[in-house]
């Protein structure tokens, strides 16, 4: 039985790191259909799930130690970020497609591409991924749930794009913005409240009832 990592997982050894991660999903999820089986099937099913996670974890370090020594780490995404500040997602596409090393953060800045095309459910569809890929990452994790936000319509249209979006902080602009406006309609709404339970006060003081409830 061969030790090679890419060979367990039936991919080539060039494989990028999404090509890594979908072939140990499918083989994962091929051979936990049968772990429950009878006899020698389930045992043997139990080892390759045991074999499949090793040849994963190998083959990930693997890419990533390859595409260190080729050039292709965090430094590699340099021109992307600057293409993104300056509002020009055609050229960090250009530069994305130029990377052969498809590691987490790279669907990372794939989803902050689509985000600015507003390509919405493929800007998600990158984050998961990335998250697929490192599994906890808080900043992956933040910009999933601000993107979701924004889906589902319980965040304002942010004007400034992916760089409140996607900022580490985990409150954005916008964020801020929406609480400023939903503390001052409560102050507004209190004020109010204050105002009618006064004047009920004063007429039931003259024979009157303003507020029958109370």
């Amino acid at each position: 039985m061969s030790s090679n990592p890419f060979v367990i997982l039936g991919i080539s050894n060039d494989a990028s790191q999404s090509e890594i991660y979908d072939a140990y999903v499918e083989k994962r999820n091929y051979y936990k259909e049968h772990i429950f089986d009878e006899g020698e099937n389930g045992a043997e099913a139990a080892r390759k799930l045991e074999q499949i996670e090793q040849a994963y974890k190998q083959a990930m370090e693997m890419s990533h130690e390859k595409a260190t020594v080729e050039g292709e780490g965090e430094s590699s995404f340099e021109g992307i970020k600057a293409a993104i500040r300056d509002k020009n997602p055609e050229l960090a596409q250009s530069e994305l497609d130029k990377i052969s090393y498809r590691s987490a953060e790279w669907h990372y800045y794939q989803s902050i591409v689509f985000y600015e095309k507003n390509w919405l459910n493929d800007s998600k569809k990158q984050l998961e991924i990335a998250l697929q890929m490192d599994a906890g990452n808080p900043k992956y994790m933040r910009a999933l749930d601000n993107l979701k936000k924004k889906m589902d319509g319980s965040r304002p249209y942010d004007k400034e794009g992916s760089q409140n979006m996607y900022q580490n902080n985990g409150t954005t602009t916008s964020d801020r913005s929406y609480s400023q406006n939903t503390a001052s309609a409560t102050d507004g709404c209190c004020a109010a409240c204050q105002a009618l339970w006064c004047a009920d006060c004063c007429c039931e003081c003259m024979g009157g009832d303003l507020i029958r409830c109370c």
